[in-house]
């Protein structure tokens, strides 16, 4: 076995994981845009104009966080819209001069960022590691999309699956869903403003929320109709719940679970002992007696 190249995956996620977890505290310092704001702004300077579903498309993100996103860039005069002459419902996205200005201010500053990681570099490693880098830029830009890596996002998109928030009109219909799955009650509804939920038609056919606790966060009542399963559409609610996570400034995710461990492990979860979790999180109804004591305890970092 080449352990070489076992480690070469892992290695070069946590390389990725502290990379963009350095680069947001460097947005947060010196622009105070959002994760999200910075996307947008940093994109829209490689594209002279693009439509507002090109970008959600290009950036993989929720559609309504882009639509808050550039709607406050907007307000503030970086990002200019106007109505695409073939699609009358999209808009096109460009930055006004002050936004190219700002975007340009921000890439220099995250590429000044990224050049002092080199000063703790040996110099003579630097052409090795540059060596290294375009070899990895060429295989992100050219390797082909695999039919597994596909086969995910080809399900649930197949499905009509419509990720969006929740709101209170949906409660009952998440209140059904888990008690079909026999998944506690207890707490949800308090915690109903960070829920998501997918629909199909209309319908509803899961839903999953956290209960944040600063930059900790519990994932809790992920459910999916039993007539909706195997289609990954869990996979798809997990990556979304992520994404918002992050978006409220969580780091590290917790999760109890009696039947699902593999599951949820195959989604980047790690078994976790009770003495990491925070205060907040084990005063939650959860870890308070709705999810019996035998529950695998498990957790996630939200960056990469």
């Amino acid at each position: 076995m080449n352990t070489t190249t076992d480690l070469t995956g892992p290695l070069l996620r946590e390389v990725a994981r502290l990379y963009i977890r350095a680069q947001r505290s460097r947005i947060a310092c010196c622009d105070g845009a959002s994760n999200v704001q910075s996307q947008v702004l940093t994109e829209l300077l490689r594209n002279e104009e693009m439509t507002q579903r090109a970008l959600v498309e290009r950036l993989n993100l929720d559609k309504g966080w882009i639509s808050r996103a550039v709607d406050a860039l907007v307000t503030e005069g970086a990002v200019a819209k106007r109505q695409s002459e073939v699609d009358r419902r999209n808009q096109k996205l460009s930055l006004t001069v002050a936004g190219r200005l700002r975007a340009r201010k921000l890439e220099q500053q995250l590429n000044g960022h990224a050049t002092g990681l080199m000063r703790a570099v040996p110099v003579d490693r630097h052409a090795q590691v540059q060596e290294s880098l375009q070899l990895l830029l060429k295989a992100l830009q050219h390797a082909p999309i695999e039919a597994e890596q596909k086969a995910p996002c080809d399900a649930w998109n197949g499905a009509g699956l419509e990720m969006r928030a929740a709101n209170v009109g949906d409660w009952s219909a998440i209140e059904d869903l888990l008690r079909d799955a026999s998944l506690p009650l207890d707490g949800a509804r308090e915690h109903l403003g960070s829920f998501l939920v997918g629909t199909v038609a209309g319908e509803i056919v899961c839903a999953g929320g956290l209960e944040i606790y600063g930059a900790n966060a519990l994932v809790r009542s992920v459910v999916v109709a039993e007539q909706r399963r195997g289609l990954k559409v869990g996979f798809a609610l997990i990556a979304m719940l992520m994404q918002l996570a992050r978006e409220r400034g969580v780091t590290r995710l917790f999760l109890l679970t009696t039947t699902a461990a593999s599951y949820f492990g195959a989604l980047g979860f790690l078994p976790a002992a009770r003495d990491e979790v925070p205060e907040a999180v084990m005063q939650s109804r959860e870890f308070q007696g709705a999810c019996p004591a035998s529950a695998t305890l498990l957790t996630a970092q939200t960056e990469v």
